[in-house]
Protein backbone atom coordinates (compact mmCIF):
# COMPACT_ATOMS: atom_id res chain seq x y z
CA UNK A 1 0.00 0.00 0.00
CA UNK A 2 1.32 3.43 -0.89
CA UNK A 3 2.34 6.01 1.71
CA UNK A 4 -0.34 8.39 0.42
CA UNK A 5 -3.06 5.88 1.24
CA UNK A 6 -1.63 5.11 4.69
CA UNK A 7 -1.53 8.75 5.72
CA UNK A 8 -5.30 9.09 5.50
CA UNK A 9 -6.15 6.10 7.67
CA UNK A 10 -4.93 7.40 11.03
CA UNK A 11 -6.57 10.87 10.84
CA UNK A 12 -9.84 9.32 9.67
CA UNK A 13 -9.76 6.81 12.53
CA UNK A 14 -8.98 9.52 15.10
CA UNK A 15 -11.81 11.69 13.77
CA UNK A 16 -14.15 8.70 14.03
CA UNK A 17 -13.16 8.04 17.62
CA UNK A 18 -13.69 11.70 18.50
CA UNK A 19 -17.17 11.70 16.94
CA UNK A 20 -18.18 8.49 18.73
CA UNK A 21 -16.89 9.76 22.10
CA UNK A 22 -18.69 13.07 21.58
CA UNK A 23 -21.96 11.29 20.76
CA UNK A 24 -21.80 9.09 23.86
CA UNK A 25 -20.77 12.03 26.06
CA UNK A 26 -23.59 14.20 24.69
CA UNK A 27 -26.12 11.45 25.36
CA UNK A 28 -25.15 11.16 29.01
CA UNK A 29 -24.22 14.78 29.77
CA UNK A 30 -27.44 16.17 28.32
CA UNK A 31 -29.35 13.92 30.71
CA UNK A 32 -31.41 12.40 27.93
CA UNK A 33 -34.06 10.11 29.33
CA UNK A 34 -32.90 6.50 28.99
CA UNK A 35 -36.09 5.00 27.64
CA UNK A 36 -35.90 2.21 25.08
CA UNK A 37 -36.50 4.51 22.09
CA UNK A 38 -33.68 6.87 23.05
CA UNK A 39 -31.27 4.01 23.67
CA UNK A 40 -32.15 2.51 20.27
CA UNK A 41 -31.63 5.90 18.64
CA UNK A 42 -28.20 6.11 20.26
CA UNK A 43 -27.35 2.58 19.14
CA UNK A 44 -28.35 3.25 15.52
CA UNK A 45 -26.48 6.56 15.54
CA UNK A 46 -23.32 4.89 16.86
CA UNK A 47 -23.72 2.15 14.25
CA UNK A 48 -23.95 4.76 11.49
CA UNK A 49 -20.83 6.50 12.82
CA UNK A 50 -18.88 3.23 12.85
CA UNK A 51 -20.09 2.42 9.33
CA UNK A 52 -19.24 5.93 8.07
CA UNK A 53 -15.70 6.04 9.39
CA UNK A 54 -15.08 2.33 8.82
CA UNK A 55 -16.20 2.76 5.22
CA UNK A 56 -13.97 5.79 4.73
CA UNK A 57 -11.02 3.80 6.06
CA UNK A 58 -12.02 0.82 3.91
CA UNK A 59 -11.93 3.01 0.80
CA UNK A 60 -8.21 3.51 1.44
CA UNK A 61 -7.74 -0.23 0.89
CA UNK A 62 -9.94 -0.54 -2.21
CA UNK A 63 -8.25 -2.53 -4.93
CA UNK A 64 -7.25 -1.33 -8.35
CA UNK A 65 -10.01 -3.36 -10.03
CA UNK A 66 -12.49 -0.54 -9.28
CA UNK A 67 -12.84 2.87 -10.88
CA UNK A 68 -11.39 4.83 -7.98
CA UNK A 69 -13.05 8.18 -8.70
CA UNK A 70 -16.52 6.69 -9.08
CA UNK A 71 -16.04 4.35 -6.12
CA UNK A 72 -14.66 6.97 -3.73
CA UNK A 73 -17.24 9.60 -4.64
CA UNK A 74 -20.20 7.22 -4.65
CA UNK A 75 -19.41 5.36 -1.45
CA UNK A 76 -18.45 8.52 0.44
CA UNK A 77 -21.71 10.17 -0.58
CA UNK A 78 -23.76 7.08 0.31
CA UNK A 79 -22.11 6.73 3.73
CA UNK A 80 -22.56 10.44 4.44
CA UNK A 81 -26.24 10.32 3.47
CA UNK A 82 -26.70 7.22 5.62
CA UNK A 83 -25.20 9.02 8.61
CA UNK A 84 -27.28 12.15 7.94
CA UNK A 85 -30.52 10.17 7.61
CA UNK A 86 -29.81 8.28 10.82
CA UNK A 87 -28.93 11.49 12.66
CA UNK A 88 -32.12 13.20 11.48
CA UNK A 89 -34.35 10.27 12.42
CA UNK A 90 -32.59 9.97 15.77
CA UNK A 91 -33.17 13.63 16.62
CA UNK A 92 -36.55 14.31 15.05
CA UNK A 93 -37.93 10.78 15.00
CA UNK A 94 -37.54 10.18 18.70
CA UNK A 95 -39.36 13.41 19.48
CA UNK A 96 -42.25 12.60 17.12
CA UNK A 97 -42.57 8.83 17.37
CA UNK A 98 -43.97 6.98 20.29
CA UNK A 99 -43.68 3.49 18.88
CA UNK A 100 -40.34 1.74 19.06
CA UNK A 101 -41.16 -0.78 16.32
CA UNK A 102 -41.81 1.94 13.74
CA UNK A 103 -38.53 3.66 14.61
CA UNK A 104 -36.59 0.40 14.25
CA UNK A 105 -38.36 -0.33 10.95
CA UNK A 106 -37.42 3.11 9.58
CA UNK A 107 -33.78 2.59 10.63
CA UNK A 108 -33.66 -0.85 9.01
CA UNK A 109 -35.15 0.64 5.83
CA UNK A 110 -32.44 3.32 5.80
CA UNK A 111 -29.75 0.64 6.24
CA UNK A 112 -31.22 -1.52 3.47
CA UNK A 113 -31.54 1.36 1.03
CA UNK A 114 -27.97 2.53 1.63
CA UNK A 115 -26.65 -1.04 1.37
CA UNK A 116 -28.38 -1.49 -2.00
CA UNK A 117 -26.94 1.80 -3.25
CA UNK A 118 -23.43 0.85 -2.03
CA UNK A 119 -23.62 -2.55 -3.76
CA UNK A 120 -24.76 -0.87 -6.99
CA UNK A 121 -21.87 1.59 -6.79
CA UNK A 122 -19.38 -1.24 -6.26
CA UNK A 123 -20.80 -3.10 -9.25
CA UNK A 124 -20.77 -0.04 -11.50
CA UNK A 125 -17.23 0.89 -10.46
CA UNK A 126 -16.02 -2.54 -11.58
CA UNK A 127 -17.83 -2.14 -14.89
CA UNK A 128 -16.45 1.37 -15.44
CA UNK A 129 -12.90 0.18 -14.69
CA UNK A 130 -13.22 -2.68 -17.21
CA UNK A 131 -14.65 -0.36 -19.86
CA UNK A 132 -11.85 2.17 -19.28
CA UNK A 133 -9.26 -0.61 -19.61
CA UNK A 134 -10.84 -1.73 -22.89
CA UNK A 135 -10.86 1.84 -24.20
CA UNK A 136 -7.22 2.36 -23.18
CA UNK A 137 -6.25 -0.80 -25.07
CA UNK A 138 -7.87 0.59 -28.24
CA UNK A 139 -5.86 3.83 -28.19
CA UNK A 140 -3.66 4.05 -31.26
CA UNK A 141 -5.57 1.38 -33.19
CA UNK A 142 -8.21 1.57 -35.89
CA UNK A 143 -10.76 -0.36 -33.84
CA UNK A 144 -14.06 1.40 -33.22
CA UNK A 145 -14.11 3.16 -29.92
CA UNK A 146 -17.07 3.79 -27.65
CA UNK A 147 -19.72 5.74 -29.51
CA UNK A 148 -18.60 4.39 -32.91
CA UNK A 149 -16.16 7.17 -33.84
Amino acid sequence: MSDQRRTGVLPTGVAGIIVVVFTVAAFFLLSIETIMLNVLALAFLLLSEFVLFGGLIGLRYAGRQHSSVFLNTGITTTLSLYFAATLITSIIGVAVMERTKIFVLIEIAIIALCAIIAIAILTFSLSIRRQNANDAAKVGTNEPKRGGF
